[in-house]
């Protein structure tokens, strides 16, 4: 029996299978939506699912084909999480907290049940986010901006002369020249030392704004390439939004059995 998690961002989607909620995430796969409701069928129709739980900041017909996959194969429905005031050790100042993003939500959630110090979660996705919890578990606020490939695509589509650009690690070496000799290299270099640099001045003023001992946790697709050129010390989580849901998703089944 097992259950699955699962991590519905802008860019692709993200599952973890479980075998025990109670055990930390150590592994997970990766799925596109270009035909998502036929590969993610393939992928999972050979297994025994009892639950599954769903954090999803994506088009809601991206739910509807997860749904709509787990009645057919198992006669479950699953569990859409969303950001809640005042919940799983964490509360918000967010004026409206459905408004919040429950991928953001559900990383501060990990980050502060692992850290007991002030911490600032920054996750480098489609777009940057950047959110400050206290150590009592109040979430003060945050951030957000373009991510790389946003950045990338969108001096694509608003020039006449500039390529579109493959949001790929592989694609710029970061030990090569500081300044490029070609447009794609500009390009390339360019959006990744904007956004290091946006995020080394955040996290310089959150410390300095809440102390030197305030821990900064990066998540996201981009986050290895951009902490490279941080010179703050950064704590990397690679799975610290499915973190987040195996935390909610344990105390939700806690619940449903007392």
């Amino acid at each position: 029996m097992s259950i699955i998690l699962i991590d519905a961002g802008n860019s692709c989607l993200k599952y973890s299978v479980l075998e025990s909620i109670s055990e930390p995430v150590t592994d997970y796969f990766i799925q596109d939506y270009s035909n998502l409701s036929q590969d993610l069928r393939t992928e999972l129709e050979n297994l025994v699912v009892t639950q599954v739980f769903v954090s999803s900041v994506s088009n809601p017909l991206v739910f509807h084909t997860i749904a709509d996959i787990a009645q057919e194969l198992w006669r479950i429905e699953p569990q859409q999480i969303v950001v809640e005031q005042n919940s799983y050790g964490l509360s918000t100042r967010y004026q409206n907290p459905r408004l919040l993003g429950s991928d953001r939500w559900l990383a501060m959630i990990a980050a502060h049940n692992e850290f007991s110090d002030n911490i600032c979660v920054v996750d480098c996705g489609t777009a940057v986010t950047v959110d400050v919890v206290t150590d009592d578990g109040m979430h003060l606020g945050g951030l957000i901006t373009p991510g790389l490939k946003t950045a990338r695509d969108s001096l694509g589509m608003q020039t006449s002369n500039l390529p579109f650009i493959e949001n790929n690690a592989k694609n710029y070496n970061n030990n090569s020249s500081l300044l490029a000799n070609n447009t794609h290299d500009a390009i390339l270099g360019g959006t990744l030392y904007q956004i290091s640099a946006y995020i080394e001045r955040i996290v310089s003023d959150i410390r300095q704004e809440f102390g030197d001992n305030t821990q900064c946790i990066i998540t996201g697709g981009d986050a290895e390439q951009i902490q490279q050129l941080s010179m703050h010390q950064f704590h990397y989580r690679e799975m610290l939004v499915l973190e987040g849901l195996r935390i909610v998703a344990e105390q939700k089944l806690n619940k449903e059995c007392l």
